[in-house]
């Protein structure tokens, strides 16, 4: 019984780590990466791997467009702009370990981002997600991010991945 109740208490805790990163994203407050990714690297789709909250923070600002409530394209500053996306993760499938201590965790992502009148979905992929659990709780250490359906994303990213 303990195993389960363990197992609940971790599902939630890595349940709200991985939210948080989809809402962080779209609210443009890239700042509250850091705490998300403190003890993390992401291997991203072209294959670069980032590691740190500082590398990982830096390389979002430097690769989302961010838009100002009138829709210009701005500047990247917390608060005042966002990439006009709304990620939406699905289908979260966890694998612990026998203590309870460590587990894998696959989803789906579905991006949608407005600009103007549209409303489109620009990209569809898997997060694969390794988390630990220490004195400090559940974190996220290692995140891989598959691309399986690369929409237009000219509007959202500096560089688009092959």
């Amino acid at each position: 019984m303990e195993r389960v109740q363990n197992m609940a208490i971790g599902r939630f805790a890595i349940e709200e780590i991985v939210m948080r990163y989809a809402e962080v994203i779209d609210l443009g407050d890239i700042e509250s990466l850091g705490p998300v990714f403190a003890k993390a690297s992401i291997k991203m789709p072209d294959g670069n791997t980032l590691t740190g909250a500082e590398e990982i923070c830096d390389h979002y600002r430097n690769l989302i467009i961010f838009y100002d409530s009138d829709g210009n394209v701005v500047p990247y500053q917390r608060g005042e702009c966002t990439p006009r996306t709304r990620h939406v993760i699905t289908n979260l499938v966890f694998d612990f370990d026998n203590a309870v201590k460590a587990a894998d965790v696959r989803s789906y992502f579905t991006a949608y981002q407005t600009i103007g009148d549209r409303n489109e979905i620009i990209a569809g992929g898997r997060y694969v997600d390794h988390f630990e659990l220490d004195l400090q709780g559940w974190h996220i250490v290692e995140r891989e991010i598959f691309l399986d359906n690369q929409g237009d994303m000219s509007q959202h990213l500096t560089a688009l991945f092959e």
